[in-house]
């Protein structure tokens, strides 16, 4: 399926993000709390740009996999909740999402086709 890009954030802390887009989300943060957070071009300060990046692979209609990796750039885990839309419903769906250790990067993988993921309420702990 072809989509065109999307607007990203659709409000305040809620990204909603298509497979082959790969963000850098800058963030404010204040007393240990992300206050803002908004897609930029370019990583310009690496020490507090969220980088999200969600891939697929297909080698056939078959064997379709979907593939998340989110880099925390802070001192503290970072944890958010995800939601996706698949071809096989109608609705948003929860899944699962391991919090991302600091300075680390988190891998999460689906064995299906995932037309978009809604990623929200993001925390540092």
């Amino acid at each position: 399926m072809n989509v065109e890009s999307s607007p990203y954030f659709v409000k305040d802390d809620i990204l909603q993000i298509y497979p082959t887009e790969k963000l850098f989300i800058e963030t404010e943060v204040k007393n240990d709390t992300i206050y803002s957070m908004k897609v930029v071009k370019e990583n310009l300060y690496p020490e507090k740009t969220i980088t999200v990046d969600f891939k697929q692979s297909a080698e056939d209609r078959s064997k379709v996999s979907m593939f998340l990796t989110v880099k925390n750039p802070f001192d503290k885990n970072l944890i958010y909740k995800a939601r996706m839309f698949t071809p096989f419903s109608n609705e948003l769906k929860a899944t699962s999402i391991m919090p991302v250790k600091p300075k680390l990067s988190a891998y999460e993988i689906w064995p299906h086709a995932i037309i978009s993921l809604v990623l929200t309420d993001w925390k540092l702990e």
